[in-house]
């Protein structure tokens, strides 16, 4: 929810209904979208003038920042129809590395739109120990994600999920302090699944 920022404050105050956008594109910025690249697809974003500027002279298409169609956010947003087909185009005749050397040497917010497998294997996500080993009795060792909230220095131990009724007597009798017989009511009662379920 804190990720919906501010399409949630003009929901909530105003009579905006969010829309899905073609290619992921920002709900007003444009461009601020994934591109389709020669081999693949990258992101680029112009949230202030001085990006737009930049992209359209790293592009190679260095008349757009005098265009008058282009010339202002609302401008781009009111005739995106003609340009991002322009920019689609431009950026379809170069493989993604390319671009990413291009855009990023120019400051152009700009990221490559990974697959799971290239995400995992992202050096940011090796950096912040995103992927953890957990060790299972009846399938080895598992990889897993972490998670990304981090609450002061200490380091949380991963651990398996539990097994059925495995901790069923620690919060039954020490949690929740029931006794043999309020306990046995549940059971009879089929509070604990069907009798005999590993």
């Amino acid at each position: 929810m804190a990720m919906l920022t501010y399409p949630a404050i003009w929901s909530l105050n105003s009579d905006f209904t969010p829309e899905r956008t073609h290619h992921s594109a920002h709900p007003s910025l444009v461009p601020f979208q994934a591109f389709q690249t020669r081999d693949g697809w990258i992101v680029v974003g112009c949230a202030k003038e001085k990006f737009w500027i930049r992209l359209v002279n790293a592009i190679g298409l260095p008349d757009l920042a005098g265009d008058e169609r282009f010339s202002t956010f609302a401008d781009r947003r009111n005739h995106a129809a003609t340009l991002l087909p322009m920019l689609e185009a431009v950026f379809e005749s170069r493989p993604t590395v390319e671009w990413l050397a291009i855009l990023e040497t120019a400051g152009v917010p700009c990221s490559p739109v990974n697959t799971v497998e290239e995400a995992l294997r992202d050096d940011q996500t090796s950096a912040r120990g995103m992927i953890v080993d957990t060790e299972h009795p009846r399938f080895g060792t598992i990889r897993q994600m972490r998670s990304p909230v981090r609450v002061g220095a200490a380091q949380p131990d991963y651990t398996r999920a539990p097994f059925r009724a495995e901790h069923q007597d620690q919060v039954l009798r020490d949690l929740l302090g029931y006794d043999d017989a309020q306990i046995q009511a549940l059971r009879s009662g089929g509070a604990f699944g069907q009798a005999g379920l590993p």
